[in-house]
């Protein structure tokens, strides 16, 4: 009776477990699969995300910066607040689109935008890289690699060194550019071909007679070359030891007026019709020394615009009704422009100080436009890349009319 009993109990439990048992075998089926699902759902984001940053990859940069001035003969104001976005965008290790564009306020509450350059690169092999599109100028070192805000040691650029100077700010055309070894040494180059510079002139008025000069060679890459010929020119730049580079610079062209102005740049504009061609030359050499915490560099160049092919003739329909002078002029005045720096910086140890001291000069065709220019300055690096800066800057012009002028500078810059 008893083992009939048992059996029944048995036999009872047995029906109880197998239901649990089919149950939860099909439960685990049901997890394995989904756990399979997701596993090959992980599996293609991973190769995805692997294929995407294999191919290419997208980089942000830049600087920014805020100004103060406060002159001798003026009002102090916030003069400058500006930022530079740079993007990289990179495929593979063998293409790169490079591109810098600034934003800065203006004296009337609006925003200038400007780009200032924007390359593909391709990178050849390990020593050569071609460059295509706007870049900046390879013309001496501080264009290239030292206006930005943040890696400036001073202020304000060099005089001679900015828009209007002496040295070439940009171009729009090819370049081969890279470095390489000479023994145990290093050597770098980049050499360019492209639409070269166009002049701006003047037209004033000198003991009754009527003169077109240089005024300014513009140096900004364009999208146009109105003389038809192209500019070329580089640097090469050695390093015989750690520490020490040394760079010539050359350049050469044509070049014609695209812009005129009557008494001056401020002057009523005058329509070009027709003008010849001028020679464009540049010459530059720079240095750069460091030791320790000091860092000396040095730089000159030379500009020169040589005579002209044929003159300049103005839309004589469309002058000025003030203009009295001549529509047309068998020859323009030329001349060289010439600017040079010498500047040291030296960090005192074991502080976050920087002690500039730099010393420039310009000098050009016209009275009244050469100055030098003195600075002393005190910079507050918080970080590498975040520096405060305090400038007393002495300018000293060749003309009684603006004579000299002390400026107090002030500026906190970021490097992003």
């Amino acid at each position: 009776m008893k083992k009939a009993k048992l059996k029944v109990h048995l036999m009872a439990l047995t029906a109880a477990i197998l239901p649990v048992a089919a149950y939860a075998d099909n439960e685990d089926d049901n997890l394995r699969e989904q756990v399979d699902a997701l596993q090959k759902q992980v599996e293609r984001l991973e190769n995805a995300a692997a294929t995407r940053n294999t191919d290419s990859s997208f980089h942000m940069a830049g600087y920014g910066s805020v100004e103060y001035a406060d002159s001798d003969s003026g009002v102090g104001a916030f003069n400058k607040v500006m930022v530079a976005p740079i993007i990289h965008y990179t495929y593979q290790d063998w293409l790169m689109f490079e591109t810098e564009f600034e934003l800065s306020n203006t004296a009337d509450g609006g925003t200038e935008l400007a780009l200032e350059y924007a390359s593909v690169d391709l990178f050849l092999n390990d020593s050569v890289a071609l460059v295509a599109g706007k870049f900046l100028s390879p013309i001496g070192q501080f264009r290239q690699n030292l206006h930005p805000s943040w890696i400036n040691k001073a202020v304000s650029a060099p005089a001679g060194f900015g828009h209007g100077g002496a040295a070439p700010l940009s171009e729009t055309g090819l370049q081969l550019r890279g470095g390489f070894p000479v023994g145990e040494m290093r050597a770098n180059y980049a050499f360019y071909i492209g639409n070269g510079p166009t002049l701006a002139a003047v037209v004033e008025q000198h003991e009754g007679d009527y003169e077109l000069a240089i005024e300014e060679v513009e140096t900004e890459g364009r999208t146009n070359d109105p003389d038809g010929k192209k500019s070329f020119g580089g640097r090469f730049g050695f390093l015989p030891f750690s520490g020490l580079e040394i760079g010539i610079s050359a350049a050469k062209g044509k070049a014609t007026v695209t812009d005129a102005f009557a008494g001056g740049h401020d002057g009523p504009e005058l329509d070009i019709e027709s003008s010849g061609e001028f020679d464009y030359d540049a010459i530059g050499a720079d240095f750069r020394y460091g030791w320790k915490n000091l860092e000396l560099r040095g730089e000159y160049i030379k500009t020169e615009i040589g005579e002209g092919s044929a003159g300049v003739a103005l839309h004589s329909d469309d002058l000025p009704e003030d203009y009295l002078g001549p529509s047309e002029f068998d020859d323009a005045e030329v001349g060289e422009w010439k600017a040079w720096y010498l500047q040291a910086a030296y960090k005192i140890p074991t502080t976050p100080l920087e002690v500039v001291i730099r010393t420039s000069e310009l000098q050009t065709p016209h009275f009244g436009e050469n100055y030098s220019q003195r600075t002393v300055g005190l910079n507050y690096l918080f970080a590498p890349h975040v520096i405060a800066k305090f400038n007393y800057e002495m300018k000293d012009y060749d003309s009684s009319i603006a004579g000299e002028q002390d400026t107090v500078k002030l500026q906190l810059a970021y490097g992003f």
